[in-house]
Parts: structure tokens; sequence; C-alpha cells
């Protein structure tokens, strides 16, 4: 990291104490400066402080701190020299006279797991072209009203090296990128890379705020990867945990020897379903901290922004069941996205699980959060439940299947199908289906398709999208032999020319947040379990007829209401027997003066069992036929 500033000045602390810098790594953790090191340390209440560490293979050293003479609770050394890869820990000695050691919360690069050492980092010397934070700009523009697709991924286990190690971040943009392009997403998100020690945490227990986990490489290959992504017109989302962190000793936990990170109130410091700790966001030194971090990702590897995790912990009362809002922790929240806006107006925020906290994607000076996007819990929630349920009984739940356009404009929201639902014994999404394994194939194109034509931005967990046969176990990677079946290889081409079809067609993003941009036909057809509604652009010819038949028979003549006298085609259908089906690749249907859907017009279809169509007004001229 280059253009480090000097030390602390009595202002600049004043900041750091009251929650109002974004920009701490710059004056805390190591820095190479004139020749030398120089370290500092926020460490309140404690008798002493030192640096402690090697070189290679040399004996280890111990530099003694002082604190700033302006301010106590700050410590500060200067070595001489200039200490690139050197491994150092603080030793801090309570007032009690307890010796602790502890890594550096503001450490930039860390030792590989076991080891919990952080490492002084060399100064970066990768620079950012004007191309490349152009088409990051760009990939901002008007995002609310172009496609968003999002192939989530864990970086560890998508794909390893031949001899099971981990892919570097420069190896994995040789190969995911061109993967993810190829399939059309618009935007990765990768799961946390913020240094962990677990593998098994997937990095959301996390110890280093700024530190790249070693696992994959450098902060230098991590930038090389960002690069990538830009250079070939994708987004790159961090998934980001501002809430809580994890306990191990080596970290923040009891960081002076008693609470300091982790919030004083007893009852809330802790979350005994994941063994972390929760942030004291009343504390001015941790929220400087928090916010230094969103800003450090953004600002030093360009990502395009964060989708945040585990939001329950500040919107609601930690560890108390009755779900009480939590002002103070929307108050962080408003606080921590309008800086990030403030500073970093091209970064895109998206909200995990927020249950039913109102206003989560509300502009902050309306009393909003302030986020761009959340996750659509409820949608997918209830379509796996009703897709899970054998067809026999889809009747009795096809509420499931409409319930979520009566609170769907409340908010913007993500369509997901993430790992949270592939894991702990809930099978991928193949096996979640009922029926034999040809009726499975049919109804994830199906499940895919729905995800697709409802409104929203979307996001796939890594694998789904040639139906990964196995849940997601922290296993050394995809399954990728399955692409050697016929099958999974024609439902990985299916979601290439499902993406390819939702960037093409504007009625499928274009009006996502507007009400105009949707439209029921019949969406309480239980009997047959056929759903069917009107998707619609700006533009007249851009509307589409939308029918999904989720039982299993098939329906011939089946009668959908459209807006027009014209002649109609098929311009996409989940049954083609492209990606396996067993319906016909082409089909046009003249509409005729029979009012069906509350539409004067309607069209007869060969609806095919688990299967989604989409229909469009001819637009070759045809359509200026005569009945």
């Amino acid at each position: 990291m280059n253009g480090d500033k000097a030390s602390l000045n009595e202002k600049e602390a004043a900041n750091f104490h009251n929650g109002q810098m974004s920009d701490a790594y710059r004056y805390f953790g190591p820095h190479l400066q004139d020749g030398g090191t120089r370290f500092t340390l926020w460490a309140p209440d404690v008798a002493q402080v030192a640096v402690i560490g090697t070189m290679g293979e040399q004996e280890p050293e111990r530099f003694e701190m002082k604190p700033l003479p302006f301010d106590p609770s700050i410590w500060e050394v200067r070595i001489p020299r200039k200490l690139t890869g050197f491994k150092y820990e603080y030793e801090i000695e309570t007032m009690e006279g307890k010796r602790i050691r502890k890594s550096d919360p503001y450490a930039r690069a860390s030792e590989m797991r076991p080891g919990t050492c952080s490492i002084v980092p060399a100064d970066s010397v990768f620079t950012w072209s004007k191309e490349i934070l152009l088409q990051k700009q760009l990939l901002f523009q008007n995002h609310f009203e172009k496609p968003l697709a999002i192939y989530e991924l864990h970086m560890g286990t998508w794909k390893r090296a031949p001899d099971g190690s981990f892919l570097t971040y420069r190896a994995i943009a040789e190969e995911l990128i061109p993967y993810v392009k190829k399939h059309g997403f618009t935007h990765i998100e990768i799961l946390p890379i913020t240094e962990h020690p677990l593998d098994e945490s997937w990095g959301y227990q996390t110890t280093g705020y700024f530190s790249p986990t070693s696992r994959y490489g450098t902060a230098e290959d991590l930038k090389y990867f960002s690069n990538e992504c830009a250079k070939n017109g994708l987004g790159l989302f961090l998934d980001w945990v501002p809430g809580h962190f994890c306990q191990d000793l080596h970290g923040l936990v009891l960081f002076n020897g008693a609470p300091l990170y982790e919030d004083r109130r007893k009852e809330r410091r802790k979350n005994p379903e994941w063994g972390t700790m929760n942030f004291d966001i009343n504390r001015g030194e941790v929220v400087s901290f928090l916010l230094s971090s969103a800003h450090y990702w953004l600002h030093e590897f360009k990502f395009d922004g964060f989708r945040m995790d585990a939001l329950m912990k500040l919107l609601f009362v930690p560890n108390d069941p009755r779900r009480v809002h939590n002002e103070e922790g929307a108050e962080f929240l408003r606080k921590l996205t309008a800086s990030i806006k403030q500073h970093h107006p091209d970064s895109i925020l998206i909200a995990e699980d927020a249950w039913h906290y109102p206003n989560v994607t509300g502009k902050t000076e309306d009393g909003g959060i302030g986020f761009d996007y959340k996750w659509n819990f409820g949608w997918m929630h209830d379509v796996l439940s009703y897709m899970e349920t054998p067809p026999k009984e889809r009747p009795e739940k096809h509420q499931k299947l409409n319930f979520s356009l009566m609170y769907y404009y409340d908010e913007r929201y993500v369509s997901i199908f993430s790992h949270d639902e592939v894991v702990h014994g809930q099978k991928s999404l193949l096996n979640k289906l009922p029926g034999n394994k040809e009726e499975k194939f049919h109804q994830l194109r199906l499940l895919l398709a729905f995800w697709m034509t409802h409104p929203g931005k979307k996001l796939l967990f890594m694998g789904q999208e040639f139906g990964h046969d196995d849940e997601w176990e922290f296993q050394p990677e995809l399954d990728w032999f399955l692409l050697d079946q016929p099958s999974h290889r024609q439902m990985d081409a299916f979601t290439k020319e499902l993406l390819a079809f939702y960037k093409k067609e504007k009625a499928l993003f274009e009006l996502d947040n507007d009400r105009a941009g949707f439209e029921w036909l019949d969406p309480d057809n239980h009997e047959q379990s056929v759903l069917a509604f009107i998707r619609r652009g700006r533009a007249a010819e851009d509307e589409c007829i939308v029918v999904g038949n989720f039982s299993n028979r098939d329906y011939s003549g089946f009668e959908v209401g459209v807006p027009l006298p014209a002649l109609y085609e098929r311009v996409f259908s989940t049954a083609s027997p492209l990606y396996g089906g067993r319906g016909t690749e082409k089909g046009e249907a003249a509409a005729r003066n029979v009012p069906v859907d509350g539409q004067s017009q309607s069209i007869a279809i060969e609806l095919r069992a688990f299967a989604m169509e989409i229909w469009k007004k001819k637009s070759d001229g045809s359509e200026n036929y005569e009945e």
C-alpha cells in the first residue's frame, strides 16, 4: 500500500475515537516509511505493549512500544529497518500483569493457518489503469434497470489444483473468469476472503479484517484477480461480515484482557449458535475499525460492492427471541452505508437476511438503511418448500408461488439460490426435487426459469448451473466429472441459454422495481398447478407472456390470456429437446377473440409437465394476420 500517512495527530486520533475515521488502515498496523517500519496499535488500559517477531530463520526480536504523548491508548514504535516479510505478534501486558499474544487487528497480510502471526507486507506495486476504473463505473451505471446475475462461489472449493492444493487468486482468475463469462453471469460474488483460522467456517468467522487470506496468495494476486474481472466486464462483490467476529484467542476477542471489540453487555456479546462475538458498535474505535475495513476493500482492491452477512445481529437485538428492533445497530448500518456511498458512489450494497425489518433498501436520509438490494429469503423459502412437495400435494401449497408479489415492491430484491440452501443436509437444488432423475432435471429447469422470470436480480451458487448431485460440503472441489454425463451437460447448456435470454429480454430486468413491469394473468390456478403472468419493459414490443406448469401432467390446448390480437411465438421453453425436454423447439399461436385471464384475447398452447414457456408477439410483420 503506497501513500501512507505519518503518525496520527490529535485531530485524527479524535476522529478515530469518535467513530468518524474511515481510513484507519493508513495509520494503524505496520507501515514501511523513510527506510524504516512503524507499528501503531490501539490498546487502551494496558501496562505495556511490544512487537515480537522473526525475519526468516533469524532469532526472534522484541521492540517495545510507547504510548503517543497525547493519547495513552495508542501505542507506537519506529524501527530503523524495512521489515518486509517480518512475522510478528503484539505482546500485551494487562494491568493485572498477565501477558497475552495477539495478531494485529490492522494486519494486511497473515500467516497460513495454523500459523497466527501477522506479516509486514511489501509496498504495493500494482497500478489500476484508467480504462479499468472506467469499466467499473460503467458496471454500476443504471444497475437498477440492467440485468444483474451473480455467480456465488467459495474460492477454495470451486476448483483445486491437480495435487489438491488451493488455486491462487491468479490461477482462479485464469479459469473462473472465462467460465463465468461463457455462462452469462454479470457478476461474481466470493464468500469471505478476510483471513480466518478454520476452513470449514467458509470465511464467515474472521480474524483479519484487512488481510486477504493467504490460502490463495498475496494482496497483489487478489488485485490481479479483481483487475481481470473488470477487464472482462464482470463485476466483483465481496461477502463481508460487519456484525460479528471469530473468538479464537489470537484475534480480537478480549484484546486487552477484557471485552474491547466485543459488546460490553454480556447478554448481547456472544452468538451461541455460531460461537462468535458481536462487535461493540457503541464504541467509536470499533466503528472506525469497521468503517475502515469496508473502505479498505473497496479502495485497495476495487471491489464493486459488498454482500453484507448476518444483518439480523445488527437490525435486531442479539439473543432476544422477540426479534426486537435494534435501533443502535440500524443507526450503525446507516452510518456505514452512507459513508461507503459518499466515498465510493459506484459501489453496490446488498443486504443478506434482514427478516421483516422495514426500509432496508431505502435511502438513509429518508430513514432507510441505505442498501441497494436485499436477499429475497421469503421468496426462496416459499418456492423451495413448494418444489420439494410431491406434485399431487402441490395444489395445497399453491400460494407459496404467488405470495411474494404481495410484498415484493416494498424493497429492491435479489432472488437467490445461495450456499445456505445446499448445505447441512439440505441437499443440492437438483436433489431437493421429487421424482426420478429425469423428472428432477425437468423441475430444476422449471425452477431456474421461474427464478429468472420472477422480478428481482439474480444469484446462483456454484455447481447448481449444471445440476450438482451432492450438496456442498467442504470437499476439494465441485464434481466436475458430472459434465461427462449427458443430463448434466444439457443442464449446463440450459443455464447458459437461460442467462443469455435473460440478458436479451428487457422485460425481465428493466422494470424490476416498478409495478408496471409485472401483471398477473392467473396466479391462483392451484387445480392445475399453473402460474401465468406478464413481464414488461419500457417498450411495448418487449412484453413477455410467462406460463409455468408445476404439475406432472401435460395440458393440451391450454388457454392463456394475451393483451393483443396478434400472432404469438414461443421464444423460450424449458421443455426443449436441446435440454433433454419432451417439447418442440419452436411454436406459434394466433390470438383468438376469446377472453381469458382478464385479457380480451387468448392463445391455446401445448403445455408440457414441469415446463415453463415464454411467448411474445411476433415482430417480423406476420403479426398482421387475419384470424
